[in-house]
Parts: structure tokens; C-alpha cells; sequence
């Protein structure tokens, strides 16, 4: 399987107080910090290989998973160092150790979706890939057009047709990162390929949890809690 980048530098301004003595990662979900969920969620996809890139208050994500995580992942983590680099400057920084290509998500994310289905979809050297949902505006603003098998994705000014979003799964390869500076967003590289006509993409057909709002982290709660009675049930 292809390796994760993880990205979990963000400050999490949404939710206020929340975040302000501890990164969204490592918010109590069931009972364990929600990355210790993410971690577990990408073993059962048969993940092996995760980078997190850490920025805001890093060292206690790295506490956490260097004392308290026990599990069959190789773990390394990258840093954006005394100034955020942006979601595309986190990847670029971090991915120089990696192989082609590479699934990236956001740390605040729970993805119940077949890594491998998507990664088995994928076609090397065509450019990226992008997981999109039918959102239809109803868990966020929808900013993807599907018209005639190609995606149309502008993150900022959205097709005024997008029923589609932006899903938080993608997959890369370096070369997508060439001649960019080392500080933007990762939706510009997204951006450019969608004007290309190359950027690939991988319809789910469930929902995406996360904890980005005070919101999403009671749905959250609820289905990961659900998830572990029905496993302890087994």
C-alpha cells in the first residue's frame, strides 16, 4: 500500500478554547486522543508507512505516539519548523524521504473508505487523484463540478453547479510538487491539474467524519464509539 502523509499542523481556530492548549489530533475521542483512531483506522486498511506533518504544539503528538502508540505502523514525523508552511509546504517538505506516490489527509479527518479500491483506481503519471462525495451543500459548501467524467475544483470560487466536495483523500506523486514555493496551499496544485483536465478522481460513496467543528466532533464521537462496541461485541 502506499504510504499516508498526514497532515496535523493546523492551529484548529474553529474551535475556539478547544484547541488552544492542545492540536486537534489529540482532542479525546472514546476515550483515546483521535489521532490514536486515525492511526488504528489506517493499520486496518494495511497501511504500513505514515508521516505526520506536526506544527502547532507538535511535541505532544510526538509524545503521544512515541509512549503510548502501539501498533504495527512505521511512524516519522516532519516538522514545518518556526513558520507554517501551508498544507502544500508541509507535503513538499515532508515526501522528500518517500517513494512514488503517496495518499495524503488531514488529521482531522476519519475516512471509513477502501484505501486500496482508490490506490487500485489510481494511473501513474496522468496527476493526481482527488476522493470526492456527493455533498450537495449538506456537511459543507460543495466545490466540485463532475460534468462529462471530469472534475472541475476551485476551492475559493466553486462551479456554482458542484454537488461534489472535496472528500480530504488525495493521492500524489513528487513531481506534482516541482517548481512551487515552499510555503501555499495544497488546493493550488489540485487547482492547476483540474484546469490541466488531469486531475484524476475516486468517487466515495460514504460519508467523511471529522473534527474540525464542534459538530463534527460529536458525530465523531458517535461513530467511533459505535464502532468499538461493535467490536468489543465480536
Amino acid at each position: 500500500m502506499f504510504p499516508v502523509v498526514i497532515l496535523s499542523g493546523g492551529l484548529g481556530t474553529r474551535l475556539g478554547k478547544i484547541s488552544q492548549k492542545q492540536p486537534k489530533c489529540m482532542l479525546d475521542i472514546a476515550g483515546h486522543p483521535f489521532i490514536f483512531h486515525q492511526l488504528k483506522l489506517l493499520e486496518s486498511q494495511g497501511i504500513q508507512s505514515v508521516i505526520l506533518c506536526l506544527g502547532h504544539m507538535a511535541t505532544q503528538v510526538v509524545e503521544f505516539v512515541e509512549t503510548k502508540y502501539h501498533g504495527n505502523l512505521n511512524v516519522i514525523f516532519s516538522f514545518d519548523g518556526d513558520s507554517l508552511l501551508g498544507t502544500g509546504g508541509a507535503i513538499k517538505k515532508a515526501v522528500k524521504v518517500l517513494k512514488n506516490p503517496f495518499f495524503v489527509m488531514y488529521g482531522d479527518s476519519y475516512l471509513e473508505i477502501s484505501f486500496g479500491s482508490i490506490q487500485d483506481s489510481y494511473v501513474f503519471n496522468k496527476g493526481p487523484l482527488m476522493v470526492i462525495f456527493k455533498n450537495k451543500g449538506l456537511y459543507d459548501t460543495s466545490n466540485v463540478h463532475l460534468s462529462d467524467n471530469r472534475i472541475y475544483f476551485n476551492k475559493t470560487n466553486p462551479h456554482p453547479s458542484s454537488e461534489y466536495i472535496d472528500y480530504g483523500l488525495s493521492i500524489f506523486e513528487k513531481k506534482h510538487f516541482n517548481n512551487i514555493d515552499n510555503h501555499f496551499d495544497l488546493s493550488s496544485i489540485q487547482e492547476k491539474y483540474s484546469k490541466l483536465e488531469c486531475l484524476q478522481f475516486f468517487k466515495a460513496k460514504q460519508r467523511f467524519f471529522e473534527i474540525g467543528s464542534l459538530k463534527g466532533i460529536e458525530e465523531t464521537r458517535m461513530i467511533i464509539s459505535k464502532n468499538y462496541d461493535k467490536n468489543q461485541k465480536v
